[in-house]
């Protein structure tokens, strides 16, 4: 059997044509170069020789050929390409153990595209990710279910899971409870897209589970089973406090640990969030006690241990640290609890993290700290406006790196500047506009955070529907369009439907018992407690209540009214010749006026002057933007260092240059039919009409002038 002889595999099946024989051997041979690439680490000379084995086989590679060129694609982050080759993998006729080695390296790839669509706010892809490697793996044959590939298969799967913990619940909206898990949870009432959410999560704590126990019975290597065992156990204690953390932020976790509503407060307050916990910190015990080497284990202690006891939580992290002093995740928990007790040691553990890796927690830290300094400043304005603003440079620098919601929601707060040195007369241009794109700043940001967590945090709920009211009350002040009665009645709504939840539990939840004293001293917890101010909140909800939409309608019908108006934009244009929006509603008026009244040349002719006079203005302010700085006046005081943000000179809205542009062209148009010329748009004033257009689709003159409108 020429198997078996020494030189067998150079032998020749003689049922191949020669050039047949040719392809397969070349293609065979560059597969196996590219094999040897990969295990040299050498992976892009090994993608560049898998290539050439698919060239020279005509697209005909072996099922385990493509699953070895999935796994290269898997290690240099070619996560698309490596799902495509594995899906290509499980269409074809291949043994089981193919098979398997195609739908994990599929499911491992999903994961990591998972991941990534979670930094891109991608959630519904994501979760279409997470679902499909789901599926793949537990399509796999039951049979020959047993050995270390089983383990891995199971534990990933445990991990497809728990990324759903990553996701805002908004997105568990359409889906159902599972039946399986329903009976486990004896939870208190939460919202439908929580618990389902919820249910998602604990099939990872039951994968996690299943791999504990198959790592118990892999006895071969003593070692290995320990290892096998801890790395289960810690990932299953990392699903748990996953649970209790979803849980927390249902029932009103609020920002900060004074309010009552912190994961500290809520453990001890709720029996089902104490036995997540406990549960949590349990498993960590046994992956420490199984292998105390593991550093990830102690600090996901440390972390569990921060709802309860900061001391040990402290000493959980630094154990991690002399185990791993490279591993990010324990310089970042660690720095932020000192950041509640000790300033300087926080500092220090920051800068360590700088030069461990590049993450968004240590810039947040440092934010954090600038706003802890902002408040010993409360009697200097000058001081306190200084730390705010460096506090929000630092949450931008986190956002540089990921769009963290810590980052986003500290941006949200610090950014609108509260100097009042700035509101002179000296400072009145550059302070109005700071002050409008640092609200515009705001309310962006919370609108991201608030869209990435579901908005779970009670203190954003109320920041973010607070200043919704703001800009619906500012629209209302400046008759800005029909929809600020809708968004004040949408940012009442919200502020209503904020609030802690109450627990209320089906029936007795059987309590797990923690392997280790969690008797809270009291000392370590924050004493000060600073409460939402709710009679302010209700002051704003008031006050969105009693604008009602006859009031909106009035003042903008009164503001729309085509015979009123003339003589009060004529006088705006005396005081303000300057200003393109008051030529730009002078022009308006007078086109209104023709077309109530016969059409009159002179009134056609102003109007066309006052919106030419518009569009030169507001095409000015764009071409020519400046930046502008603040002018601080010289003080003897101590001197301070300001990070002062320059902001861009008033620049004109899109759909105010597109109504000027569009405005001109109509009135060019009446003027030309008014002449007795032909009634055919000119390629000039086409042109222009197609630009408006461009820049604003809504214009309604612009549409109706080319046609588009029905």
């Amino acid at each position: 059997v020429p198997g078996n002889d020494i030189l067998g595999a150079f032998y020749v099946n003689p049922t191949l044509s020669a050039t047949e024989n040719e392809q397969c051997e070349a293609s065979e041979t560059w597969a196996e170069l590219a094999a040897c690439y990969r295990r040299l680490g050498k992976y892009s000379a090994a993608l560049r020789a898998y290539e050439a084995a698919y060239s020279v086989s005509d697209g005909n590679l072996s099922p385990d050929a493509l699953c070895a060129w999935a796994q290269v694609d898997l290690d240099l982050g070619l996560y698309e390409e490596a799902a495509e080759k594995c899906d290509k993998v499980l269409r074809l006729e291949s043994s089981l153990e193919i098979h398997r080695m195609a739908a994990y390296i599929e499911s491992e790839s999903l994961l990591f595209l998972a991941r990534r669509d979670i930094q891109e706010g991608k959630f519904g892809s994501c979760l279409s990710h997470l679902e499909k490697g789901i599926a793949r793996l537990s399509a796999l044959p039951l049979k020959e279910k047993s050995g270390d590939s089983y383990y891995c298969e199971i534990k990933l799967l445990g991990d497809l899971y728990s990324s759903g913990k990553s996701l805002p619940s908004y997105v568990f909206a359409t889906a159902s409870p599972s039946h399986d898990t329903q009976h486990e949870r004896k939870i208190v009432h939460l919202r439908l897209e929580v618990e389902n959410q919820l249910s998602f999560i604990m099939k990872g704590e039951q994968a996690y589970t299943l791999a504990l126990e198959l790592g118990k019975n892999e006895v071969e290597d003593e070692e290995d089973n320990k290892c096998l065992i801890a790395a289960a156990v810690t990932d299953l204690g990392t699903n748990l406090l996953s649970q209790a953390r979803l849980v927390s932020m249902a029932l009103g976790e609020g920002s900060g640990g004074g309010t009552k509503t912190s994961l500290s407060d809520l453990t001890m307050q709720s029996s089902q969030i104490k036995d997540l916990v406990t549960r949590s910190i349990n498993a960590y015990l046994r992956a420490v006690d199984s292998s105390p080497h593991e550093a990830p284990a102690w600090c996901g202690l440390g972390c569990a241990l921060v709802a309860v006891d900061p001391l040990l939580s402290q000493h959980a992290f630094s154990r991690a640290l002399q185990l791993d002093a490279s591993l990010a995740d324990s310089w970042s928990n660690i720095g932020l609890l000192y950041a509640n007790f000790d300033t300087e040691k926080c500092s220090e553990i920051l800068d360590c993290l700088t030069q461990v890796e590049d993450t968004p927690l240590m810039w947040v830290g440092r934010g954090f700290l600038l706003e802890k300094t902002s408040r010993e400043w409360k009697d200097q304005d000058l001081a306190r406006e200084a730390c705010l603003t460096k506090a929000a440079d630092a949450y931008r620098a986190a956002l540089q790196i990921m769009q963290h919601p810590a980052a986003l929601l500290g941006l949200s707060l610090t950014c609108r500047r509260a100097d009042p040195g700035l509101q002179k007369s000296n400072n009145f241009v550059y302070s109005s506009l700071a002050d409008h794109a640092s609200k515009f700043e705001s309310r962006m940001s919370m609108v991201i955070h608030q869209n990435m967590t579901g908005e779970g945090n009670i203190g954003a709920s109320y920041v973010s529907g607070l200043s919704q009211i703001e800009e619906g009350l500012n629209r209302v002040n400046g008759c800005d369009g029909f929809e600020c009665v809708d968004l004040l009645t949408e940012a009442k709504t919200a502020l209503d439907h904020v609030g802690i939840c109450s627990e209320n539990e089906r029936g007795s939840l059987p309590m797990a018992q923690c392997e280790i004293d969690l008797s809270v001293s009291m000392s370590l917890h924050l004493t000060k407690t600073v409460e939402f101010p709710y009679d302010l909140i209700k002051n704003a909800t008031n006050q969105a209540s009693s604008v009602s939409s006859r009031q909106c309608l009035d003042e903008i019908g009164h503001a729309t009214n085509p015979c009123n108006g003339l003589d009060e934009a004529r006088n705006n244009v005396y005081l303000n010749p300057e200003s393109g929006e008051v030529w730009l509603i002078f022009a308006k008026k007078l086109a209104q006026e023709l077309s109530y009244e016969a059409k009159d040349i002179a009134m056609l002719s102003s109007a066309k002057t006052a919106a030419k006079k518009a569009y030169d203005l507001l095409h000015e302010r764009v071409v020519n933007a400046t930046l502008l700085s603040p002018r601080r006046q010289a003080s003897q005081e101590k001197m301070m260092e300001y990070s002062d943000k320059t902001v861009v000179s008033s620049l004109p809205s899109a759909s105010l240059i597109s109504e000027s542009m569009s405005l001109l062209s109509w009135l060019e148009e009446a003027e030309a039919l008014n002449n007795g010329e032909s009634p055919s748009i000119s390629d000039g004033i086409f042109a222009s009409l197609q630009e408006s257009f461009l820049l604003d689709p809504l214009n309604p003159i612009a549409a109706a002038s080319l046609g588009l409108t029905d």
